[in-house]
């Protein structure tokens, strides 16, 4: 067995304590839910002049109903900030649950952050969420019935390169999903994550609605009047209250503010696009 196999073997046993420039020829592996989700993507960027929010969701793991969860409320929030969001919905569902959503592959993965970066546009902005089980720079991928595997820091810092320019919010709701920051980061984006590069993060048990950092961040009153700088003040806070009730060792969320990313960030949700949705 080879290293890479070996690390992402071991990953899954961790718990947390969490026809265009899209043609189909270029993604043959792709299945029929995920090119429908391409297709439509693409033809709703190619017809609309105002920005867009353009949305990413992976839920990579099949071991808890929180994954998927997570992305979910996220997609709810998005199409409240921009109700003709572009919208992309993955997850791995458990064993013996039909898959409604195209599969979190590596491969569908790629595939997506590809198309993204392909056709997302300056005055886009784009939002990304990771949500799974993890381990030090490893984010674990795993289908019911497959085998497991995982996506590296230095892989996705690799995927994202093209959107280096482009204003992206990357999420990442894994344990010691901190590891991943310095791979993620660029003077556009803001890459926030659950958890310290040492920590494990909360709320993936196999029942979980959401993981605790998702829930907290996306789940606040009046959401979309407050800034994100204000929305993570917040869902620190009360991250720190919960873990504490619980006993539970703090996972510490990282945040990282990128320097032409400053102004988005002090926006509120409401105004991301430039003018206030209604």
């Amino acid at each position: 067995m080879s290293l890479r196999w070996m690390r992402a073997f071991l990953l899954v046993l961790l718990t947390c304590a969490a026809a265009s420039s899209w043609a189909v020829e270029a993604f043959s592996g792709s299945d029929a839910l995920l090119q429908a989700q391409l297709e439509a993507a693409h033809a709703s960027l190619a017809a609309e002049r105002p920005p867009r929010l353009v949305f990413a969701g992976f839920a990579m793991h099949s071991g808890s109903s929180a994954f998927r969860g997570d992305v979910e409320l996220a997609a709810e929030v998005m199409r409240e900030i921009d109700p003709r969001a572009v919208m992309f919905e993955l997850a791995n569902p458990p064993a013996g649950r039909e898959a409604d959503w195209p599969l979190a592959t590596r491969g569908n993965i790629r595939t997506v952050l590809q198309a993204i970066a392909r056709d997302v546009r300056p005055s886009d902005k784009v939002v990304l969420l990771f949500t799974t089980h993890g381990s030090a720079r490893l984010l674990g991928v795993q289908e019911a019935q497959g085998r497991p595997d995982a996506i590296e820091a230095s892989e996705l810092q690799d995927w994202l390169a093209p959107l280096r320019s482009r204003p992206v919010l990357v999420l990442v709701s894994a344990c010691y999903s901190g590891s991943f920051v310095p791979a993620l980061m660029a003077p556009s984006h803001i890459v926030l994550t659950a958890a310290s590069s040492t920590r494990s993060s909360f709320g993936c048990k196999s029942d979980s609605r959401n993981t605790f950092f998702v829930e907290e961040l996306l789940r606040q009153d009046d959401l979309l009047s407050h800034s994100l700088v204000e929305i993570v003040d917040r869902a620190r806070t009360a991250i720190e209250r919960r873990e504490s009730a619980m006993r539970l060792l703090a996972s510490q969320p990282q945040s990282y503010w990128g320097s032409d990313a400053q102004a988005w960030a002090r926006q509120p949700l409401a105004s991301w696009l430039g003018t206030k949705q209604q």
